[in-house]
């Protein structure tokens, strides 16, 4: 996009508000409709909601048709016998000899002077006999035991929403039946089949242990002081370590409190990450005293720190995706120095690594602790860093712009940009994260 004369603007997937989203901290936008309409993918995957229906209510549904299909046929039955014998056996015109019972078949069937009726057609008097027959055999439909199916799962939702041992005491809140005609269903799950051990976790994850140079922090005991969300960790010599200006300690801090992409919700004053373990990050360098305190029009980040606040001019961001497992930012400090910090997994940081780093004492430190992390089932990040060029971050930021500007291949392109800078950094620290089951 070419937007006032000004340079040109690439647009993609980060730019679409797609239907349904909430749009925060944003006065007002310009903006253009696209993709709208039945044929588009977000509509023609959308399905209507199913009805369920419990193995009860399938059996007792099929069981009503078969009780609906044989009264039909019993009273479509009767009412053909009946229509039958009375055009044989009905008497059809009043004489001398019916009024004094001189005929047999009169003396029989004297009361059925259905005359008028059978001028109107048999087929009348065969749907009116079908009727009949149907009021007849009405206590053939059991409706009562549909009611008192209906009841009987009611009370059921009553008693599962006041079971105590349903009841969660972290969210104060109890089991709630959302739909009573599945109860019976839920005593018959024996086995869960996962795809990913995703489904069987949370999703809530927790700030445990870290390292910074050749020191790791966390001692895993439950925390004395009051924590933040997604924040778990307990470590005094830590905090020991801040007070006496750790240069480690604090630059890796300082790493957390600026290498992501959170957001601030002005309104809640809350963190709006794309991911917990961003938000746990994060977190976890304010609780250290080092809090990302926003970033404004001109994309400076301010830093809260014990002494003072710290500003950064964010200047690239090279964003997470699954192929390249890990993220990187661009900043540039009060003194001007460019800095790129990145976080990743262990095996695609150490790839980037200079030699330096790779044979230096706080490689093989952090190497071993990440291990011993790992075992613990703690979901664990490289941090790594380096500080750029002027010119060196001119021409690849040049280059990286023509990338985000192709139409064809785009994103392959920016991938590969993005490796030419990703390289010679020098690692200076380790997370790890409980991912809670």
């Amino acid at each position: 996009m070419i937007f006032e004369g000004e340079s040109e603007i690439p647009l993609g997937a980060d730019n679409i508000i797609l239907r349904g989203s909430t749009l925060r901290n944003t006065e007002f936008c310009y903006g253009l409709v696209v993709f709208t309409g039945h044929d588009t993918k977000i509509m023609q995957n959308s399905m209507a909601a199913t009805y369920k229906f419990s193995g009860l209510e399938i059996y007792t549904n099929y069981a009503i048709a078969v009780v609906l299909l044989t009264q039909f046929i019993l009273a479509s039955s009767g009412a053909l016998t009946g229509t039958l014998w009375l055009i044989k056996n009905g008497i059809q015109t009043k004489n001398a000899n019916c009024e004094h019972f001189a005929n047999s078949t009169c003396e029989r069937t004297f009361y059925l002077d259905n005359s008028k009726e059978l001028k109107k057609g048999w087929f009348y008097k065969y749907m009116q006999l079908t009727g009949t027959w149907i009021i007849i055999f009405t206590n053939f439909v059991p409706i009562s035991l549909l009611v008192s199916l209906d009841l009987v799962k009611l009370y059921q939702g009553f008693f599962m929403s006041w079971d105590v041992m349903m009841y969660d005491e972290e969210e104060d809140m109890p089991m709630r039946a959302q739909a009573i005609n599945l109860n019976e269903e839920l005593g018959q799950v024996e086995y869960i089949f996962s795809d990913k051990t995703g489904t069987l976790t949370c999703n809530i994850m927790e700030f445990k242990k870290f390292s910074a140079g050749k020191e790791f922090y966390g001692t895993g005991e439950k925390p004395t002081t009051k924590q933040l969300s997604n924040v778990n960790f307990h470590d005094p010599k830590m905090f020991a370590n801040l007070k006496a200006n750790d240069k480690d300690l604090i630059r890796t801090i300082i790493h957390l409190a600026v290498c992501h992409e959170i957001i601030i919700d002005e309104k809640k004053g809350s963190y709006n990450a794309a991911s917990p373990d961003e938000l746990a990050l994060v977190n976890a360098a304010k609780q250290f005293g080092y809090e990302f305190a926003g970033k404004d029009g001109d994309e400076i980040m301010t830093i809260k720190t014990p002494k003072g606040a710290v500003k950064y001019k964010l200047l690239n961001v090279c964003a997470f995706t699954s192929t390249r497992k890990r993220m990187s930012v661009i900043v540039e400090d009060k003194d001007k120095k460019i800095w790129l910090m990145c976080k990743g997994a262990d095996s695609v940081i150490t790839e980037r690594l200079s030699h330096a780093s790779l044979n230096s004492n706080t490689f093989k430190e952090t190497d071993r602790v990440v291990t011993q992390f790992a075992n613990e089932g703690l979901r664990t990040l490289y941090l790594s860093q380096k500080e750029l060029d002027k010119k060196t971050w001119v021409a690849w930021n040049e280059e990286s712009n023509q990338a985000k500007l192709s139409i064809c291949h785009r994103e392959e392109k920016v991938a590969a940009v993005d490796e030419q800078i990703e390289i010679d950094m020098e690692l200076i620290g380790s997370t790890a994260i409980e991912d809670k089951l």
